[in-house]
Formats: structure tokens, sequence, C-alpha cells
């Protein structure tokens, strides 16, 4: 069989098991382990493991313990590893789903980091916590981390590892825990008035309350949810469990524990393989240090772990069911298989806690418990979480649950009088009982925010101590006092009387707050009514006590001039830590808490009496203030019996108990003012300390700008000083530069004198350089003009040559115009004899057929009016008369039209002619202006001429008046000719065709001596410029 106990012993990596491992009948224990490492010791020192977590799949698990080392088991692999190690301790463990390799761990730096277990590196880390992480849960994907502490609640995104929202509902009321319901998009947050509510993770809006029983409060402190998230369980400072459905929000069930459990310190579901999330068993872990495995429908207990010996303080279940890890108070791991757990069936609860308590009628019966139904509470105001900037996280420390309740103080004193001590372990709690500790969280919070008070900000330099945490907790504890009371702040010797109280006390700061308070309002109440002198009321009632028990002590001390100042006070202000251990000074103040606040008078007087004869013998102030500031030989039970004596056998007369008033605790929700001291002194004092503060703040910028001023002059100082050395050290160097500088003049002059021959010397072969080099520049020189003068004449004699290609060329082209040029003036002058021929044939035909016609009109009306009568011949001769000029009017004014406008149109064609010879001739001007005389004369010529053949208008632009008056002209000229005789009228037609001809005849003639004349000229001015342009075409050339 496998060994079920495993000894780490500060190795870094080991087996596991050295054989098969098999679970323990009887109560399914498959592994212990612990972590012992060697010291000085035979026994070593025992590093206690605080949290553990499961893997995902559950075979391997994660523990850590107070030192900050986290440990990997593989319980696969049978391994053990050291992963990380941090020096820190764990304050919350959790496995990463969606990453299976990786944990976040919680320390009490108020951090969250991310480590890999398989390389042991820290993957991230997570900071924004103002207090110590107490719980860390994962949504149902893996990739929001909701981290709880007393103080926030802050969603972390694990993608990013980045701030997502921080939760800031209820700062009134107080945040109890907050926790994701799985296989939901749920937060359920209780507040500290044990309200439940339910947010959306997303957008935290607001969706319901879970009801509550109503009576006593339940103070929930432990919540767990089944794996479907169907239901949840909660538990608290009772013996009582509420069971809601969360699809229905109903309280569905509530169920009564053994009267053995008066707080529930955690709850859990126990999954199992094939109920489909829906569980039934309900793990609970107690007070007892006993874990209850419940079945939360039938009421029956299943099985329970641990014992008044081997008391459980934390518990962990796999992902699987089939193992549990428990952290036992003495700091081991032990891992029970749960498969192995065997127990006879049991009967139901409410039996077996008759059986258990032995008092058959102390428990409700479970049906009507788990039967009553219980009316929902009214639903507050909707409201939504809503995420706050960061802060800086004040110092604060974990939430404790209120007051526990009171105890039986006779019974008490009767234990502390039977063994002299309270139990060390329920030490801290009888106290509590004892002073009725209210727990005023909101009120302690609130002087906590505050923040340090400036009486106590440089508390380190008045008490350095080497626990930077003890330190930190005496600053907040003194500062917490000091803005409750103003005189608190200006006590010198507070710190040294609350420390030994704030020591035994750092992990509990608000008990350590409501001890002193209750301490200071009770035994030193009436301490600072001389302030700022010593109590010297309650110095002499001691005073008197110690006349009336030992006067001969008291006449040996004022002999060597020692009073209460000396021998009484230093006890008080110190409450008796300088002059006793920590056992001794634990087992005086278990006296002291236990009876009337007199009794510390009694109990210094005790340790005077006590301490006689050794007293008796000290004779000088050093002897007695050396006594009274240590440690000495003086037993504290002799003392403490001998202060129950005193008080005993005091008249009451001197009994201080007559002056100091009984003992009162402290108030619920807010704590008393206290106010028994001279106000106004405190006041000045205030005003004093801040008027030094000021003071102080003014000498230290003073004194920074004097230093300032003097670190200025002192390095001015050592400049100047440089300076000057430097200023030395260069006069030296130009001394010797100096000598250095005469003798290179020396050198140089000498040198000058060689360098002057050698220059007339180079002078000369540089003149005779220069005579040959201009030798030899003037031959090169006329040798390139030759060369120049050379290449002119070659270029002359091919530009002549290239000018006579180019006139042969030339004439050539001239020629071939000239040639081009007769060509068309003979092409033209054909089709102008063309022209006219076809023009006077058509005028002539035209003639002829007109007088054709005339002629046979004639015959016929000659018949016709040979026919007719006497009478009528000379009306018929008129008309035909008439008729006869009419004709002719329309037949000479048809001709004369048409000849116009061939006349025109000719015209019209030899002024585009001509301007296309203009603009072919614009170089030569003078040619041009004597075309233009020539064509202005053949115009003129030709006009003349039309005017002779007829005596009508010819002009083609006539205007419509001039042409009516020549066709009235020639109509007067007709009707003038109508009195001719036929034979006249035929022999004047043939005299006008004659003289017609004639004129056209004289015409041809005059235009042929013109174009004579042009082509005379025209072979003049060839002949004087043969380089003109014979291709220039002349005016003339074109056809009239």
């Amino acid at each position: 069989m496998a060994n079920t106990h495993l000894d780490i012993c500060g190795k870094d990596s080991g087996t596991i098991w050295t054989a098969k491992p098999v679970a323990r009948p009887k109560d399914g224990l498959l592994l212990s382990i612990s972590n012992t490492k060697v010291g000085l010791t035979s026994q070593g020192k025992h590093m206690q493991f605080v949290r553990v977590a499961f893997g995902c799949h559950g075979n391997w698990f994660v523990g850590g313990d107070q030192q900050g080392n986290i440990y990997h088991f593989n319980i696969a692999a049978n391994r053990f590893k050291l992963i990380y190690r941090s020096g820190l301790s764990s304050t919350a463990l959790v496995c990463c789903s969606h990453r299976p390799n990786e944990i976040l761990a919680a320390f009490s730096d108020y951090t969250i980091r991310c480590l890999d277990i398989d390389t042991g590196d820290m993957v991230a880390t997570l900071r924004g916590h103002d207090a110590s992480i107490k719980s860390l849960s994962l949504d149902t994907s893996g990739r929001l981390l909701l981290a709880v502490s007393s103080k926030d609640s802050v969603l972390w995104d694990l993608n990013s590892f980045s701030r997502f929202k921080t939760l800031n509902g209820g700062q009134e009321i107080g945040v109890q825990d907050v926790f994701f319901l799985p296989f939901s998009d749920t937060i359920v947050t209780c507040f500290k008035d044990d309200s439940i509510h339910s947010w959306e993770t997303d957008t935290l809006e607001y969706k319901y309350l879970l009801p509550t029983t109503p009576g006593p409060s339940p103070h929930y402190r432990a919540f767990a949810a089944s794996q479907d998230g169907k239901v949840l369980v909660g538990g608290g400072r009772s013996s009582l469990l509420h069971v809601w459905s969360t699809e229905a929000r109903s309280l569905t069930r509530v169920i009564q524990l053994p009267s053995k459990v008066r707080h529930v310190r955690q709850l859990f579901f126990l999954v199992e393989p094939c109920d489909a999330g829906a569980s039934e068993i309900l793990g609970v872990l107690a007070q007892d240090g006993i874990l209850r495995l419940i079945n939360i429908h039938t009421c029956k207990l299943i099985f329970q772990m641990g014992s008044s010996d081997q008391m459980l303080g934390f518990v962990c279940t796999s992902p699987d069911g089939r193992s549990v890890i428990a952290v036992t108070e003495r700091g081991d791991l032990q891992v029970f298989d749960v498969s192995s757990m065997h127990q006879p069936p049991s009967a139901p609860v409410t039996k077996m806690l008759e059986d258990e308590e032995r008092t058959p009628s102390t428990t409700p019966p479970v049906s009507k418990l788990a039967t009553s139904h219980v009316e929902p509470t009214s639903v507050p105001r909707k409201t939504k979480l809503v995420p706050r900037p960061f802060s800086d996280p004040p110092d604060g420390s974990k939430e404790e649950d209120k007051g526990p309740p009171s105890l039986d103080p006779e019974k008490l004193k009767s234990i502390l009088k039977t063994y002299g001590e309270y139990p060390a372990k329920y030490r801290a709690f009888i106290w509590r009982c004892l002073l009725h500790l209210p727990g005023n969280h909101a009120a302690y919070n609130t002087l906590l925010g505050k923040g340090t008070h400036p009486a106590y900000a440089k508390l380190h330099q008045q008490y350095p101590i080497k626990s930077r945490k003890l330190l930190r907790v005496l600053q907040r504890a003194l500062s917490a006092l000091a803005h409750w009371s103003s005189i608190f702040g200006e006590t010198d010797y507070l710190p040294g009387m609350v420390f030994p109280f704030v020591k035994l006390f750092q992990n509990n700061q608000l008990v350590c707050f409501e001890l002193l308070a209750s301490l200071l309002t009770n035994w030193c109440s009436h301490w600072f009514e001389y302030f700022p002198n010593p109590p010297l009321n309650v110095l002499a009632m001691v005073e008197n006590l110690l006349a009336h028990h030992d006067a001969h002590l008291l006449e040996h001390l004022i002999t060597h001039n020692i009073t209460t100042h000396h021998y009484a006070w230093p006890l008080l202000e110190t409450m008796f830590s300088e002059v006793l251990s920590r056992d001794e000074w634990l087992r005086a103040w278990d006296n002291v808490v236990s009876n009337h606040p007199s009794f510390l008078l009694f109990l210094v007087l005790g340790y005077l009496v006590a301490a006689r004869h050794t007293l008796l013998q000290c004779t000088t102030p050093e002897d007695f203030e050396y006594f009274f500031h240590h440690q000495n030989t003086v037993d504290i039970n002799a003392v403490i019996r001998e202060a129950y004596h005193l008080c005993d056998i005091t008249p009451k007369q001197l009994h201080p108990n007559q002056l100091l008033e009984p003992f009162v605790p402290l108030t619920q929700g807010t704590y008393p003012v206290f106010n028994k001291y001279p106000k106004f002194i405190v006041d000045y004092q205030v005003r004093e300390r801040e008027r030094i503060r000021l003071e102080e703040v003014e000498y230290l910028r003073q004194r920074q700008s004097a230093l300032e001023l003097e670190r200025l002059t002192e390095k001015r100082r050592h400049e100047e000083e440089a300076w000057h050395r430097q200023q030395e050290l260069l006069l030296e160097a130009e001394g010797q530069r100096r000598k250095l500088l005469e003798l290179e003049e020396q050198k140089l002059s000498d040198q000058r004198a060689r360098l002057q021959a050698m220059r007339r010397e180079l002078r000369v072969k540089e003149l005779k350089v220069l005579d040959a080099a201009r030798q030899r520049f003037l031959e090169h020189q006329q040798s390139t003009k030759e060369a120049e003068v050379r290449r002119l004449d070659d270029e002359i004699r091919k530009k002549v040559v290239r000018r006579d290609v180019e006139t042969k060329a030339l004439l050539e082209d001239i020629e071939l115009r000239a040639l081009e040029l007769e060509a068309r003036k003979t092409a033209l002058e054909q089709d102008l004899e063309r022209t006219q021929h076809e023009t006077v044939y058509r005028l002539r035909a035209d003639h002829e057929a007109e007088v054709h016609r005339m002629e046979l009109e004639r015959d016929v009306l000659d018949g016709e009016v040979d026919g007719a009568g006497e009478e009528e011949k000379e009306g018929v001769a008129d008309a035909d008369a008439r008729l006869a000029r009419v004709q002719a009017h329309e037949a000479a004014t048809r001709a004369l039209r048409e000849a116009g406008a061939r006349r025109e149109e000719r015209s019209r064609g030899e002024r585009g002619r001509c301007e296309e010879v203009v603009e072919r001739e614009e170089g030569n001007l003078t040619r041009q202006e004597e075309c233009q005389r020539l064509t202005d004369e053949l115009v003129r010529a030709e006009d003349a001429e039309a005017r002779e053949r007829t005596p009508l208008s010819v002009e083609p632009l006539t205007t419509s008046t001039e042409q009516s008056k020549t066709e009235d002209s020639n109509m007067s000229h007709l009707s003038n000719e109508t009195v001719e005789t036929p034979g006249e009228s035929a022999l004047n037609w043939s005299r006008r065709r004659d003289k017609l001809d004639r004129s056209h005849e004289g015409l041809f003639s005059r235009v042929l001596d013109l174009r004579q004349r042009i082509a005379s000229n025209m072979a003049r001015k060839t002949s004087e410029n043969p380089l003109r342009n014979p291709y220039s075409n002349h005016p003339c050339d074109t056809p009239t």
C-alpha cells in the first residue's frame, strides 16, 4: 500500500506516491501533503497551505502557502513541482478554463498574477484593487474574471489582461460577495444587508431580487450554485441554509443544519457524472471545521469529513466530482476520493440532529422547513452597477463579522482564576465578548477614509519598525484614533501605549481599533484632564493607595525624589509592555479586561509591592528609571495575586472605583464622542502644531533655497578656482610658447635667407621656362591661324560651288515657271476668245430672232389692218406701234440684263483671281500696283465700250431709281420711234447692229494691244531682274 502522507520538505520537485495509491476505507483519504522546511530546531518550520484549486480536467491541482509558494501536483504523472515563488501569502486561486496551462493567483499585495504551470513564468499582473482579494470567479466562457475584495469588485478581461469594469454599487451598504452564476449571463451580488440581486453580465442592467425569509437576519457569508445555474444556496451566521430557484426567482426551501453549526464558512456543490449539472449533493463547511455532504432534496446527511482534532479550513472539489481537497487548520492538504467514501444510510437531518445534540426537541421538522412558503420581500428601486475610475487603493483589511454573542463573564472569571489566563486560541474572541465590541464597519471605514493624520505622517521616523506591514497598521490605527478625537493626535505617548495591542491584532484592524477605543474611553478616560501633563488625578490615586498599603516604600521613594511620574506613569503610559514579556503581558491584560477599570491601578500597585525589595535597594534616579523601563525578575502571577488582594482590602473611601466609572461598551453604529480633555489646550496645540508645520514647511523651503544657493555658490567658487587655475596654466603655457616662438623665429630667418636665394634661382629658371613657353605658344598660335585660314578658304570655295549649283537650279526652275506661265496664258486667251465668240454669236442670234419675230408680227398686223375698215386702221396702227415699242423695250432690257449679269460674273471671277494673285505676290508691291493700274484701265475701257454700244445703263450696280429713269428714257425713245415707218424701223435696227459690231471689234483690238504691252513689259522686267519669281501670275493673265 502506498504511503498516504507526503512531506515536501521545501523541495522544488519530486514524486507524490511511491506505489499505487489506495484510498483509506474509513474516510476515503488518498493523500495528506505537508511542507516542513528544515531549520535550526529539530522540528523545523512548518509552511502552511492556505489555498488550493483543481485544474479544468481534474487530473492536477495547485496549492499556495503563506510564503507565496505555488506548487503544482500532477496526479496523473505522479509528480509535484514548485512553479512560482513570490514571498507573499496567497489569498485566492483559480484555474483558467480557456487556457488549461494557466492559473490565476491573488496575493496579499492586492495583485492578481497569471502563471504558466509548465514554465513557471508570470504571464501578466493585474493591479488596481483597494484591499486584499478574497475570491476569484470565472464566467462560463472563461473570458471574464470577477475579483472580489472587501473594498471593490472588478471585472477583468483575460484576453487583454485589462480592467473591463469596476462594480461600485452599494458603497453605503457594502458588498458581501459577488460571483458569476454558471451557464448564464448573470452576476449575483449579496450586500451586507442580506439582499441578493442579479445583474446582466454584459450591460450590468438590473435583473431581479431574490426573496429572503422574514425574521432575524441570516448574515449571508457563503454561496454555492449548481452546475446548471438553476439552484442557488446561501448560508451565513446561522444554522439555516436557504435554497433558491433562479428560474422561478423564488425561495424554494430552507434547510436546518445541526445546532452545532452556528456559522457556515463555505458551500459548494459536488458534481455527479449523470445528473446533467443538476447537482443534489451540497458540501457545507461550518465553523467547527467539519465538512458535511447533504442531499438538498431529501435533506439527509450523506457523509462528513474532518473532526475536532483535524479541522478543515478550506475545501475544493474537482470538476468531475471524483476528488475533494481540503486545507486543514494546521495548513496541510488532504486529498479524498469521493467514490471510496462509505457510510451507512442515515436518517433525515432532523433526526440526526437530535442524535448529535441529544436534545430531541431542538430542531423543527424538516418537512415544515422544506415546504414552508416565504413571501418575497419588496424589490428595491431598479439600479445599475456603473464603473468608477481608478483610485489609489487605501490600505484596507479583511472585513470581519459582527461581534460574537456575549459569553458569561462570571464563568470566564472562574476560568481565569483557575488557569491564570485565557486560552491563547480563544483570547481574541473572549476579549471581544468581554468588551462587547460592536463591529461598526461603516464608522471605521469612514475614519479610515480620512487618510493618514498629519500628526502621524512621519511615524516611521519617530518609531522605526522593521515590519512595514506592522508600521502601516500602527499608523492607520493612530490616524483613526486622531480623526475620532483630536486629543489623540496630540498625545506623544499614544504610539507606545497602543503598539502592543496593534501587534496583537494586526490581522484584524477593526477589532484592534475598537479595543483601543474601549480602552481609552474606560481605563484611560481621566488621563487627559490635565493634558499636556500626565494624569495627576490618576497618579494621585496610585500614590494614595501606596501610602495606605505600603507607607515605607512611599517614604523611600519620596526620600530619593521619586514621584509617581517616575514609578507609576511609565507603567501606565506603556501599558506594562516595557516591563513584561509577551506572555506575561497577555496574562496581565486577561485580568485587566475582565475587571473594573480601576483594576489597572491596582495592577500598578501590585507591581510596586511585588518588587518592593528591589525598589528599596535602588537609591539613584538612574536605577529607578532603568527599573521601570526594562523587564525585571518579577513574577507576574504574584503581581496579579497582589493586585486582587489589594483591591479586596482597600477601604471604600480610598477605592478607585468610587472615582472611576464602570465599564461602558462602545455604541452600535457610530462611536461615542470623547471630549474629556481641556479643549482649549488641545486646540491651541493643534494650532501650534499647524503653525509649526507651516513654519517647518517654510523653513524647509528656505533651507532648500539656501542649500540651492549654497550649492550654486560652491559651484561658482569651484568654477572660478578652475578658471584661475586654467589662467595660470595658460600663462605658463604662453611663456613656453614665447620661447619656442623666438627659437622658431630664428630658424625662420635663416630659412628665409635660404629661401630668398632659392627663390632667385627659381625666378631665373621660371623666366627661361616662360620664354620658351611663350615661343612655343606663338608658334602654336601661328599654326592655328594658318589652319583657320585654310579652313575658311575651303568653306568659301564650298559656298561658291553650292551657290553656283543653287543659281543654276534656280534658273532652271525660273525657266520652267516661265514656260508654265506662258502655257497658262495661252490657255486663258483661248478661253477668252471662245467666250467672246459665244457671246457675240448668242447676241446676234437673239437679235435676228427678235427681228424675225417682229417682222412676223408686223406682217400679221398688216394683214389684219388690210382686212379691217379704214376707221380702225389708225387705232390698230397705234396699238401696233405701242406693242412693238413695249416688246422692243422688253427685249432690249432682257438682253442688257443678261449682258450685265455675265459681266458681273466675269468681274467676280476676275476679282477672285486678283485676290489669289495678291496673296501669291505679297512680296512684290511694285508689280502689284502696276497690275492693278492696268486692270483698272482695262475695266474703264470695257465700261466705255459698253456705254458706247448702248444708250441704256449697263452698270451692274445701278440702283432701282436710275434703272427706272433709264427705262423711261428708253420708253420715250421707243415712243418717239413709233412714228417711223416700217421701213425706217428695219433700217434703224440694221444700223444699230452694225454699230454694235464695230464697237465690239474696236474693243477687241484695244484689249489685244493692251495685252501685248503687258507682255512686252513683263519680258523687259524679266530680262532686267532674272531672279524674280517667274511663276507669279499677272492680273492681266486672267480672261477679261
